[in-house]
């Protein structure tokens, strides 16, 4: 084969929906006749330890395009040719579920595996790429997107070259989307659930509620290769693109996310918690609280009682008991109330101008726009500080990244904060400090 195209490409986490840099080789004749690559910005996390792998890091990408504004570049080339790569059927699991993720067709493509091909031809004990150029002595910076492309060309041309391949197959490929979600999202479907049952409570879906819909639509494309989630989406933009919902529309958001009774990695009263999250959301998300709301945020918790002894539900309890019997609200214990069910969802970070740090302990929790975790650990550390991996009483600091992380699909609570604020609730005097007020310290 004399004319091709060779693809690699790098990812942020092992979601596999977002692309952080790719390249593209325009092979004619056998020879390179012209190299296309760029960082890309994923629009979505970076996770350290994969991070580590490609060195490519959340604040070297801020100024980068998007993939949907880069794809028209490369979009022809992929679409017109073979592709070559290496375990190529991952680079184009992961091209497709980000086209799919941005809403742009997807097209099928053909292609040949040189990771097929080393293992009918080669006799290796390893046939990762660094460990076949190993073999071939070829030298290059693994990991980096052109690099691997490059030695993926050169693979390609040896196998050929050397007639290991007369005649190599051709592939299709063709996207479908999963049915089996990862469990963890679980808790992202439950706290849709809540935030639709808070949503209702008043009987009434305002513009502000539209706009947490669509909130909620956004932090969720990255998981539009799931059938569940395809689905869900599609509905909700489909309800909310006119920003009106009429009585059937209604209807249909509340039987959209039906809540996950069980799971194999989250217990009964976790998957309660979320929903409870969830309502706490769907009722604040206006800015505004309404007798209806207070009774029947009661309601639940009078059928869910026994959730009683876990945050936030005993917080939550004790904000609204007792209020909901009186026959008039009045406005002011509507608008503490209001304060107090926000800052469960959005606990307020404390002011930390001055710091001493010696001697004391400190969690990292979501990811930091100025350093990966470990280059925070690192920075922190140098002040005196003892870093901890989870949050417990003995914890004096949980010091939370200004780009959050995937458990935090609403507000800013994850389960670290979560920790914290129960902590708070039971006197200790753990503070959790934002990225913002950490640079103080650090600065």
């Amino acid at each position: 084969m004399d004319n091709y195209i060779v693809l690699d490409l790098e990812t942020p986490n092992n979601r596999s929906n977002s692309i952080c840099s790719i390249a593209v080789l325009v092979i004619k004749d056998k020879e390179i006749i012209k190299e296309h690559y760029s960082l890309i910005n994923p629009e979505d996390r970076f996770d350290v330890r994969i991070s580590n792998l490609h060195n490519i890091t959340a604040n070297m990408i801020l100024d980068k395009p998007t993939f949907k504004n880069y794809w028209d570049n490369i979009k022809d080339l992929l679409t017109n040719n073979v592709i070559i790569g290496h375990n190529v059927t991952f680079d184009l699991n992961v091209l497709a579920n980000t086209l799919h993720r941005y809403r742009i067709k997807i097209p099928k493509f053909e292609y040949i595996d040189t990771l097929k091909l080393a293992k009918d031809k080669l006799k290796l004990d390893s046939y990762s790429l660094t460990s076949i150029m190993n073999y071939l002595n070829y030298e290059y910076e693994s990991h980096n997107a052109l690099e691997d492309a490059k030695a993926t060309y050169k693979l390609f041309e040896h196998l050929c070259k050397d007639s290991y391949v007369n005649s190599p197959s051709i592939y299709k490929w063709e996207f479908k989307l999963k049915d089996n979600i990862d469990s963890k999202l679980y808790k992202n479907i439950n706290e849709l659930n809540g935030i639709i049952q808070g949503i209702k409570y008043d009987g009434i879906i305002n513009e502000r509620e539209i706009q947490r819909l669509n909130k909620w639509v956004d932090n969720n494309i990255v998981y539009m290769q799931y059938r569940l989630f395809y689905n869900i989406i599609n509905t909700i933009r489909g309800i909310i693109k006119d920003n009106v919902i009429d009585a059937y529309e209604k209807k249909e958001l509340l039987n959209l996310a039906q809540s996950i009774p069980q799971s194999k990695i989250y217990n009964e009263t976790t998957l309660n918690l979320q929903i409870l999250y969830g309502i706490i959301d769907g009722i604040v998300c206006d800015n505004e609280i309404v007798d209806d709301e207070i009774r029947e945020l009661n309601k639940w918790l009078k059928i869910n009682e026994y959730l009683s002894g876990s945050y936030p539900y005993d917080k939550v309890l004790s904000i609204v008991k007792d209020i909901s019997k009186e026959h008039i609200i009045s406005k002011e214990k509507k608008a503490d109330i209001l304060i107090n069910l926000r800052n469960i969802i959005d606990p307020p970070k404390d002011k930390m101008n001055h710091l001493n740090l010696q001697g004391k302990t400190f969690c990292l929790s979501g990811e930091f726009s100025c350093g990966n975790k470990a280059e925070m650990k690192t920075k922190i550390e140098r002040l005196g500080a003892i870093s901890k991996n989870g949050v417990s009483s003995k914890v004096d600091y949980l010091f939370v990244g200004g780009l959050g992380s995937e458990a935090w699909k609403f507000g800013n609570v994850g389960a670290k904060i979560a920790k914290a604020q129960e902590l708070q609730e039971k006197g200790y005097k753990i503070k959790i400090v934002s990225e913002d007020e950490l640079l103080k310290i650090i600065n």
